[in-house]
């Protein structure tokens, strides 16, 4: 644990805006922070509200995010945990799910930077994924969960703010934009999904 209004006085650690729903989301459309959607603005409070579910230094990075190699610290993920919209007990699967994705045999670089519209998948297994009430069943890659949702949002906001995925830059999917909207977002379910079900 760190003391957050000690990080945040870095030079580029937080930027001072107006509290503006609106005037922040076009801030953060016009800076590229976004994926077109609503976000919900990272205040020095909603993070430090993340960051009580972490017991890692806040400021020392758990994984380098290709294709930039930005440093995910878990300040940074927080904030791009709260601007997704992900409550606080999701934060330590979202850590893990990134730390996951930066091992080198995931090859995050390939996935990020291909033309191809692929996009990862977090599946999720075991007690906690009906602890964080993870949709396994009907609509489970669609909308109506928010954990499935704001996770998988989260893990997408992270590969392109600190990984860099940005459209025509660090990602060069030559899909329609239309298209690559939706099947770039990454998703979250849990393996109960994957199970073979048996018909009577």
């Amino acid at each position: 644990m760190t003391d957050l209004a000690e990080l945040l006085r870095a030079q580029g650690a937080s930027v001072e805006a107006e509290d503006d729903f609106e005037k922040i989301n076009k801030l953060y459309l016009e800076r590229g922070w976004g994926d077109g959607l609503p976000i919900v603005p990272p205040t020095a409070k909603r993070v430090e509200q993340m960051l009580a579910y972490c017991d890692r230094p806040w400021n020392e990075p758990i994984a380098k995010v290709a294709p930039r190699y930005g440093e995910a610290t878990p300040l940074r993920l927080a904030a791009n945990a709260v601007m997704a919209g992900c409550r606080p007990e999701y934060f330590p699967l979202l850590m893990l799910a990134i730390e996951a994705m930066c091992e080198e045999p995931f090859n995050l670089y390939g996935v990020q930077a291909t033309t191809h519209l692929c996009a990862p998948l977090v599946i999720v297994n075991g007690p906690v994924a009906k602890e964080l009430g993870i949709n396994s069943g009907h609509n489970a890659f669609g909308p109506g969960t928010r954990s499935n949702a704001t996770i998988g949002r989260a893990i997408r906001l992270a590969l392109v703010n600190i990984g860099g995925a940005i459209p025509t830059q660090g990602d060069m999917s030559t899909s329609w934009p239309r298209t690559r909207r939706r099947a770039r977002g990454s998703r979250c379910t849990s393996s109960a999904a994957f199970r073979k079900r048996r018909v009577r």
